[in-house]
């Protein structure tokens, strides 16, 4: 399945944040987009993020702020690159979070 929304949402390279990196940027006024499905969003979430799940994106992408870095997250990191190159193609100052929620939660940031 990924092939294929890969294609439809293209998009060049974006910068990776780590977490901490991330979680500054954060701190600073930029936007934690969390791409994941709603019930994986049950599980845990970053604080302050925004839910947009990838298969909602390249319908709903022109409501996000055009005024504020966006960094986008996922499980692990694949599918938030994948939205990062979209909204990057889009014209937005965007951001990957290398290693996704996984990674943010081994370095022990916050979750709700």
């Amino acid at each position: 399945m990924m092939g294929w929304l890969s294609r439809l949402l293209g998009g060049g390279a974006v910068e990776r944040l780590t977490p901490e990196q991330a979680q500054a940027k954060a701190k600073a006024g930029a936007l934690i987009l969390d791409v994941r499905t709603p019930l994986e969003r049950q599980e845990a979430k970053i604080p302050g993020s925004q839910a947009l799940p990838l298969d909602r994106l390249a319908a709903e992408w022109e409501k996000l702020p055009k005024d504020r870095e966006i960094i986008c997250q996922c499980r692990s990191g694949s599918r938030s690159a994948t939205a990062a190159r979209f909204l990057a193609a889009k014209g937005f100052r965007v951001y990957n979070l290398q290693g996704g929620i996984l990674a943010w939660r081994a370095a022990k940031l916050p979750l709700k």
